[in-house]
């Protein structure tokens, strides 16, 4: 499914996050934890409103910086939907300058209110680490 654009312009990644949240209907319910390769495993790279509804923090080279808006309840053309932050900083060609360095704050921070990066929750039950942020016993 290819991804919508939301039609508005994000001057930061607040205000793409509230888009999304908004869009979404609801406050954020639990983490969502990364789980691409070396990337982002057992990082909080966005949040649950639901089940079939959340929002994460990307970056893509072609892309910059971005919030996936994920509502799988919706309607197939719109079950997948960017909103992309404008870019602050552009070369001497007037080129957008875009790095993965803020959404990797963004996701330490997240984290570390769940647990320890690339370790996950120290769970007090099993007494284990769970990257996916649940006991799995």
């Amino acid at each position: 499914m290819a991804e919508i654009p939301c039609g508005r312009t994000h001057l930061s990644i607040e205000d793409a996050i509230h888009c999304a949240r908004t869009s979404l209907g609801g406050r954020d319910v639990e983490p969502f934890w990364g789980s691409m390769g070396i990337i982002n495993p057992g990082r909080v790279v966005g949040y649950q409103v639901s089940a079939r509804k959340r929002w994460r923090l990307d970056f893509d080279p072609r892309k910059g910086v971005h919030v996936n808006e994920e509502n799988f309840d919706a309607p197939p053309a719109r079950q997948k939907i960017v909103h992309a932050v404008v870019s602050g900083r552009f070369d001497e060609a007037g080129r957008a300058i875009a790095n993965d360095t803020q959404v990797r704050l963004y996701w330490s921070k997240w984290t570390t209110r769940y647990g320890t990066p690339g370790r996950g929750i120290l769970c007090r039950r099993c007494e284990n680490w769970h990257i996916g942020g649940r006991c799995p016993f």
